[in-house]
């Protein structure tokens, strides 16, 4: 049996805790610097009371989470194939604001793994929710990518 079937689970082996310096330099590496995520006075009148992580960046701290260690690779690598493209993402959902101090943890799963026209790629789809420290689910989303038979 593959280990790339639809509902495997993809192991996530940590957790991330974000806190004052990762929100400032992640804003500023992504110039998301939308008031209420870098002005602390602003953030106190809206309904975070305080700033928080911008949604494409809480998608690439929950990404790097499926990826951290190699995870996919690694699962990948089983049934001789590898990472060939990253293809897209659909369906992004925030579901909940990220807040200094809260430590994600992402819960991913193979939802298809299929042949291409080329018969040396396929089609590896995956999707993943990730949740703080509190259970809620912060974002969910399903990523494409194009996955090579290893010669």
């Amino acid at each position: 049996m593959s280990s790339v079937a639809a509902g495997t689970k993809i192991p996530c082996r940590v957790s991330r805790t974000l806190d004052v310096g990762d929100f400032s330099i992640l804003h500023q590496l992504t110039w998301f610097n939308m008031a209420v995520h870098s002005n602390s006075e602003y953030a106190k009148g809206t309904w975070f009371k305080e700033r928080s992580l911008a949604g494409p960046i809480i998608f690439t701290v929950a990404d790097g989470l499926v990826h951290n260690a190699d995870n996919i690779a690694e699962l990948l690598a089983k049934d001789g194939y590898e990472i060939y493209a990253y293809i897209g993402v659909d369906n992004v959902k925030i579901t909940s604001p990220v807040l200094f101090g809260d430590t994600l943890t992402a819960d991913a799963e193979v939802v298809d793994f299929r042949p291409t026209k080329n018969p040396r790629m396929n089609l590896f789809i995956y999707k993943n929710k990730t949740y703080n420290q509190r259970g809620e689910q912060v974002i969910e989303y399903q990523t494409t990518m194009l996955a090579q038979k290893i010669e």
